[in-house]
């Protein structure tokens, strides 16, 4: 999958936006997508939660990308879907959609904002939720009975929800966020992802029982796939 592909090959819809946007990707890209929508949707349905975070070893690694595609992919499906920028360090969902931040996350842990203010209605199917304003205590807000409240209400609204996490080897939020989610995916990208950047993500998950539902490999063309294949069969 190609780091920057989105899949906005339908029509996207913007909150207060007087026109709406369309753009084609690749036939390959949205394929593949579609493959790793189809996945999911097979493991989800075998547990008791809704939500899924999406994180990766280290920075840069394409999982806000990832994000994004799942769950425009899980849209097309007139599924209710919620997309979450949990990552208070380097939050990047709200810029790569062009949406306004002024109230999100971290505003509704804090009771700052409540739900329907904060969210922003990508398309019909799905909605956004920035992450906000920060305060100076994120990873503690993150690790608290309110998150986890929050969670439960958004999963008896939507159908999915996907929490755009921080890297797991930089920060532990992602790792705490986990525990209240179905499961990771972990994002590992072509040419840059280490095997002991891999295995560290890996053990740390397994330490804490935490459900890895799936690795990615992201940033992989067709004619180097079967390398990266064994590169990183044993993982």
């Amino acid at each position: 999958m190609a780091e920057n592909d989105t899949l906005t090959n339908h029509t996207v819809y913007k909150k207060n936006a007087g026109a709406t946007l369309s753009k084609r990707v690749p036939f390959a890209v949205s394929e593949s997508y579609k493959s790793l929508r189809t996945n999911l949707l097979s493991i989800m349905s075998k547990s008791g939660r809704k939500t899924v975070l999406i994180t990766s070893p280290n920075a840069s690694e394409g999982k806000s990308t990832t994000s994004i595609n799942i769950a425009i992919s899980l849209s097309q499906l007139n599924k209710k879907i919620l997309l979450i920028d949990s990552d208070a360090h380097r939050p990047s969902i709200h810029s790569k959609l062009k949406l306004q931040n002024n109230s999100g996350l971290m505003d509704i842990i804090t009771g700052a904002a409540g739900i329907d203010e904060s969210v922003n209605a990508y398309n019909t199917s799905l909605d956004v939720l920035t992450i906000g304003n920060i305060p100076y205590n994120p990873s503690e807000l993150l690790c608290s009975p309110a998150f986890e409240y929050l969670l439960d209400k958004l999963e008896e609204k939507y159908d999915f929800v996907i929490l755009d996490a921080p890297p797991v080897n930089i920060l532990s939020d992602s790792l705490v966020m986990a525990q209240k989610c179905a499961g990771m995916i972990l994002i590992i990208r072509a040419g840059s992802t280490t095997h002991e950047s891999l295995r560290r993500a890996l053990s740390s998950a397994k330490v804490l029982d935490i459900n890895i539902l799936g690795v990615v490999l992201n940033g992989s063309h067709l004619d180097s796939k079967s390398y990266y294949k064994k590169y990183y069969s044993s993982y």
